[in-house]
């Protein structure tokens, strides 16, 4: 596979979703809230429960998924040792990429925190998006998180695009999108993405494969493209 970063700037703009994107983005938000309130309990019921199905609807491998969630703790454990209570770094890990986001009071501790991660075991790149700067918010944390869910939302309502290819993340109303996808699926979420309002810049940080490779790893399927290039629209297969 051919890894991709590229940054798509379009500023942010009211999408023409309508309601229906409006109830789905608001539904959305309340349910990331409400597992926020139940974190404690919800963690283990996930992985009991909806662990099979994150495996079945993500296009990394069980195996990649499993590295993916052990760097992102063991990267999130040295970081706070290493700030001592100072900063808000948040570390996300796909396919074995590591984006970087929040703030640290200094660039030595934004380097520092870098280095750290990129001397964890199997860790292939580092994307240190890290804010030299006072912590967010918590109303900035929570618009963010409000974003993230408009976006996910617009990426389920978009029949071209098979929503669980992306993993999505927001910090200062920039969004950085994650994910193992054609060139044509990464236009077309970044596109989505920068619609939404409140965005101020989408940052694709993708790994690239062709239209070819995956019609052949994710044959009959519901991880493959749910319209095809230059075929007709069809029903999306809802992960």
């Amino acid at each position: 596979m051919q890894r991709k970063q590229g940054i798509h700037a379009t500023p942010g703009a009211a999408g023409g979703r309508g309601r229906v994107a409006a109830r789905r983005a608001g539904w959305v938000l309340a349910t990331v809230l409400a597992a926020s309130q139940l974190q404690g309990c919800f963690v283990l019921g996930a992985a009991a429960v909806g662990g099979t199905a994150m495996v079945a609807t993500d296009r990394r491998t069980a195996g990649s998924q499993l590295e993916d969630k052990n760097i992102q703790l063991t990267a999130s454990g040295r970081i706070s040792d290493l700030l001592g209570g100072a900063g808000n770094v948040n570390v996300d890990c796909y396919n074995q990429q590591v984006l970087l986001t929040g703030q640290v009071p200094t660039q030595a501790a934004k380097q520092q925190a870098q280095n750290i991660v990129a001397a964890i075991p199997n860790v292939k790149s580092v994307a240190n998006q890290l804010v030299v700067g006072p912590n967010s918010s918590l109303s900035q944390q929570a618009n963010d998180t409000y974003i993230t869910s408009k976006v996910r939302a617009t990426f389920i309502d978009d029949s071209q695009l098979y929503s669980q290819a992306f993993q999505i993340t927001t910090s200062g109303g920039v969004v950085y999108l994650q994910g193992i996808v054609t060139p044509a699926e990464a236009q077309q979420a970044a596109d989505d993405a920068s619609k939404v309002s409140g965005v101020k810049k989408v940052v694709t940080l993708f790994t690239m494969i062709t239209p070819q490779q995956l019609q052949t790893q994710y044959q009959n399927t519901s991880q493959t493209p749910i319209t095809p290039p230059g075929s007709a629209p069809v029903q999306p297969a809802k992960p």
